[in-house]
């Protein structure tokens, strides 16, 4: 009788440690890598966002790693003092300025965000500002 309540316990152990052991694998080696690519573009200007989810966190989230790209399609040369602001559905991302110049792409800005799925299926908001005027370019998938 001893016997089999320890054959039991033994049994039991090993299946919920090799339930245990896979989803451990599944989560943090074998959880597929997601990539989305939000773009927009205006007579001047033309953007890519691409968002990599990357892994869970501690807290068992999805992190992800944002690579912002702007190209001036515009004549070269013809902008300066140029500013910009990416925002989401909660709040500026991130921003920054540049010089003035034929770049190619003008802005490559990388972050570590976290990004929902709603915040994605919404897009993002990019708004440049140069020679005192603004466009705004709705990042979409």
């Amino acid at each position: 009788m001893r016997r089999n309540k320890k054959l039991t316990a033994i049994v039991i152990w090993v299946s919920l440690s090799i339930i245990f052991v896979g989803i451990c694998l599944y989560f943090f080696l074998l959880l597929p890598e997601r990539t989305t690519t939000l773009t927009d573009s205006s007579v001047h200007w033309k953007a890519e966002d691409v968002v990599h989810v990357q892994k869970l966190d501690k807290d068992f989230r999805t992190s992800s790693f944002d690579e912002l790209k702007v190209w001036w399609t515009g004549t070269p040369g013809e902008f300066t003092d140029v500013q910009y602001e990416l925002t989401g559905l909660h709040g500026m991302i991130t921003k920054g300025n540049g010089a003035s110049g034929p770049f190619n792409p003008w802005v490559t800005h990388n972050t570590n965000i976290l990004l929902s799925e709603p915040q994605l299926e919404y897009g993002l908001i990019l708004t440049i500002t140069w020679n005192g005027g603004t466009e705004t370019l709705h990042l979409q998938r």
